[in-house]
């Protein structure tokens, strides 16, 4: 009994912490919220500094897995690790779907265009939901044309053509599910425009490389099906 008792203390033991007290609390509802915690994400940097405790990160991927059957991953390396929980390939866990949150497919399409847009043809400019539309409009039309019948055809509401306002609208609150997840930081929270890239938006490259590298052919296709 007490030999298992002991197990059990070792196999949890970020919670022996001193300051597990005052950072575990916001630590779990933090990650169990979908968020990415990163050096400079959340602005809370107690939160980066008790996960990336070896001893600490071990023991709650142990507390995740057992409990939530949920892994805690850590991807990127040295300065730009970064830390978020995942389900398991049984795509199944013990949070209620209640606390899940998932990303709409118009913006897993937006941010793939997005990362086009910065890293493979070089737009390093792009700090802004506003510069992202204005090159949208200006440069690349094709695409645009085609993320907008893909939005349309997604959208409960296929009585109308998507305005530009509304379009607009679904790019405005994709990159605000980007920051809500920490992919990305504003620069100023009460004026949501202007941001930073995280370490963490590397993880939709990392899913959806091949998609981003061909997303032209994306593109193309949905331009011929019209």
């Amino acid at each position: 009994m007490a030999d298992d008792l002991t197990e059990k203390i070792e196999k949890y033991s970020f919670l022996n912490n001193k300051k597990a007290k005052t950072t575990f609390a916001k630590l779990d509802y933090t990650l169990r919220n979908g968020i990415h915690i990163q050096r400079e994400y959340p602005l809370n940097v107690n939160l980066y500094r008790f996960l990336n405790d070896s001893e600490n990160y071990e023991s709650l991927r142990n507390y995740y897995k057992d409990f939530f059957n949920l892994n805690l991953i850590k991807e990127g390396s040295d300065f730009n690790n970064y830390y978020y929980l995942n389900l398991n390939e049984d795509g199944k866990s013990n949070v209620s779907t209640d606390n899940r949150d998932y990303l709409k497919s118009e913006y897993i399409i937006i941010g793939m265009l997005f990362l086009k847009m910065f890293k493979l043809d070089g737009n390093i400019e792009l700090d802004s939901i506003s510069e992202f539309t204005s090159l949208l409009y200006e440069e690349y039309d094709e695409q645009k044309n085609a993320l907008r019948k893909l939005i349309n055809d997604n959208s409960s509401d296929k009585s109308t053509d998507l305005s530009d306002q509304r379009f607009e609208a679904v790019i405005t609150k994709s990159f605000e599910k980007f920051g809500d997840l920490g992919w990305l930081m504003w620069d100023r929270e009460v004026e949501k425009n202007k941001f930073r890239i995280m370490p963490s938006f590397e993880r939709l490259r990392i899913i959806y490389q091949p998609q981003i590298e061909t997303i032209d052919d994306l593109i193309k296709k949905v331009k011929d099906a019209e």
